[in-house]
C-alpha cells in the first residue's frame, strides 16, 4: 500500500542512521490516535521531550522503547496512609523533619483526584511497526505496574500531547 503524498517520507539518511528493522511489529488493539507516518527518530525525540515535561523518569531500553515511572504524589491519600503515618510518628518522633523531596516529583503532572489517585505508575512507551503498512508506526504505551486510573490519566495525557495523528 503506497503512502499518501502528504505523508512525510523517511529519507535514506534516516533509514541508514537507525535500523528500522529493530522496531517490533505491533500486536494487539490499535488506538488510531497513536498511529503516525512521521520518521521514528523524530517521533521518539518528541515523546522523550513530552515525558520529561510530564516529570516522568525515563530509562531507554532501545532507541524505540522507554521504561518509565511516574512517581507517586507526595501526600496523596491512600488506604495505607493513615496507619503508615501513625507508625512513622511513633518511630521518628514529632520533631524530626521529613526529608526533602526530589525536584522530579515536584514538577510531575497529576490529574484531579477523581480521575487520577496520583499513585506510582510504571509503564513502557514503544514505537512499533504496523505489519503490511510501510512507514506506518504505532506508539504503544503499556502499563507494567500501578493504579489503573493513574495509568489511564498518564496514557490519555501522552496520547493527547504527542499529537501523532495531526491532520
Amino acid at each position: 500500500m503506497a503512502a499518501s503524498p502528504s505523508a512525510p517520507q523517511i529519507s535514506q539518511a534516516e533509514k541508514s542512521q537507525v535500523n528500522l528493522d529493530s522496531l517490533d511489529i505491533h500486536r494487539g488493539a490499535i488506538d488510531q490516535t497513536t498511529i503516525t507516518t512521521e520518521p521514528p527518530t523524530k517521533v521518539m525525540k518528541r515523546v522523550n521531550a513530552l515525558l520529561q515535561e510530564l516529570g516522568v523518569q525515563i530509562q531507554e531500553e532501545t532507541p524505540f522503547r522507554y521504561r518509565c515511572i511516574r512517581a507517586k504524589k507526595v501526600g496523596a491519600p491512600t488506604s495505607e496512609a493513615s496507619s503508615e503515618a501513625a507508625s512513622q510518628s511513633i518511630i521518628s518522633g514529632p520533631n524530626i523533619p521529613t526529608p526533602p523531596q526530589p525536584d522530579a516529583i515536584a514538577c510531575t503532572l497529576y490529574g484531579s483526584l477523581t480521575e487520577d489517585p496520583a499513585d506510582e505508575v510504571r509503564f513502557t512507551v514503544e514505537l512499533t511497526r504496523l505489519a503490511g503498512l510501510n512507514d506506518t508506526y504505532s506508539l504503544d504505551v503499556r502499563r507494567l505496574k500501578g493504579n489503573l486510573r493513574s495509568y489511564k490519566f498518564v496514557y490519555d495525557t501522552i496520547r493527547e500531547r504527542a499529537e501523532l495523528n495531526r491532520a
